[in-house]
């Protein structure tokens, strides 16, 4: 029960960054900047967020960070193929491949680099 409560806590951080990032993007859209240099963007920040959720999970857990890392990253993967088929409707491509692969490295090395380091802790 209580990995449950740490695995819902770690989606709500997820959410609140994807919320975070949308804004961020949104926001540089009015700017005017050329629409492929913000999907990149929103690319590099949404692996950020998954590395620095799979950093501080594995921080705190007593299982292997690499583990948890895949966990973690497959799980938020599986909700985002989930969202984008059904809300947006968006097809499976090469390049959505490519995205989600980027991702679970991301929360790979995340997951590996935050069993290895001490977060100083109050």
């Amino acid at each position: 029960m209580n990995k449950l409560l740490n695995y819902l806590k770690y989606f709500g951080l997820f959410c609140i960054f994807i919320i975070v990032i949308a804004i961020i993007t949104s926001l540089i859209n009015l700017t005017g900047i050329k629409s492929i240099t913000i999907s990149k963007l929103s690319v590099i920040l949404t692996a950020l967020s998954f590395f620095i959720i799979s950093l501080l999970a594995s921080n705190k857990t007593k299982e292997r960070g690499i583990v948890l890392g895949l966990k973690l990253g497959l799980s938020f993967i599986i909700i985002l193929i989930l969202v984008n088929l059904i809300v947006f409707k968006s097809p499976f491509n090469i390049d959505r491949l490519i995205y989600y692969i980027i991702l679970l490295a991301s929360s790979l090395l995340g997951g590996s680099i935050g069993k290895n380091i001490k977060l100083k802790r109050k």
